[in-house]
């Protein structure tokens, strides 16, 4: 399975096999309160009639089975900033709060983007702690986001740009744990981890790592859209040996 990326201005369009991406302010991006539905894009997916994906080169469809899995379904993460969401921008609600740190990656996540390497079997395994509260919390360990998962989540979903999140950082105020990246109940002070390295790799590269991620942000309703909300971070992201 393939995702490619041609830069065009103002939209960056993705493609997996037969899945169309579309990622806005690729190349420049507003500042301030203009950030929002100017970086909206729809992010849509097409499957085969049987709803089965294809490979890389176009053969014949093969059944997706447990990779099709949406590993949240079924749990409290499940949409969990859809069903709880800001709802004063003046006062925004902290809490539920959610720390993902992700864990070992198949080869071909950590590919460039159009070289035919991507496979259903190709998968992102991650922990999740979820926060209710200061004091309760529950972690989800070792659930796994595969390929053709990461197409089905994002039929018809506005999709903004995931360059904007390693910017964003805790509320004014708020107290934080500064560059030390734990998964709780206080954040760091940057949503996602700050060396260079981690960014490219995983957001600003042309590497495939950022459509698992961005699958896993719109599993969890998370939205980007939303400048207000900062429940969301990442501790730690893997990157490819050497």
């Amino acid at each position: 399975m393939v995702f490619k990326s041609v830069v065009a201005r103002p939209v960056c369009l993705a493609v997996l096999g037969a899945f169309t991406l579309g990622l806005a302010g690729c190349e420049s991006m507003p500042a301030g309160a203009a950030i929002g539905e100017g970086l909206k894009k729809a992010f849509v997916a097409a499957t085969t009639s049987d709803g089965t994906t294809r490979p890389a080169g176009g053969a014949a469809p093969v059944a997706s089975g447990e990779f099709a899995k949406n590993p949240l379904e079924g749990t409290e993460l499940d949409r969990i900033f859809q069903k709880k969401p800001i709802t004063n921008t003046n006062r925004p609600e902290r809490w539920p709060r959610v720390a993902i740190t992700v864990k070992p990656v198949t080869p071909g996540v950590h590919s460039i983007e159009g070289q035919g390497t991507l496979r259903d079997s190709d998968c992102m395994t991650f922990d999740a702690r979820l926060w209710r509260s200061a004091t309760d919390s529950q972690k989800f360990e070792n659930l796994r986001l595969c390929t053709p998962a990461v197409a089905n989540l994002s039929k018809g979903v506005a999709y903004r740009t995931l360059q904007l999140f390693p910017q964003f950082t805790v509320p004014r105020g708020e107290n934080s744990t500064a560059s030390q990246r734990t998964d709780g109940p206080n954040q760091p002070f940057h949503m996602f981890p700050q060396d260079i390295k981690s960014q490219q790799q995983w957001l600003l590269g042309p590497w495939n790592n950022k459509f698992y991620i961005g699958a896993l942000f719109v599993a969890l309703g998370y939205d980007w859209d939303n400048d207000f909300d900062r429940r969301l971070w990442v501790t730690t992201v893997p990157l490819p040996p050497g």
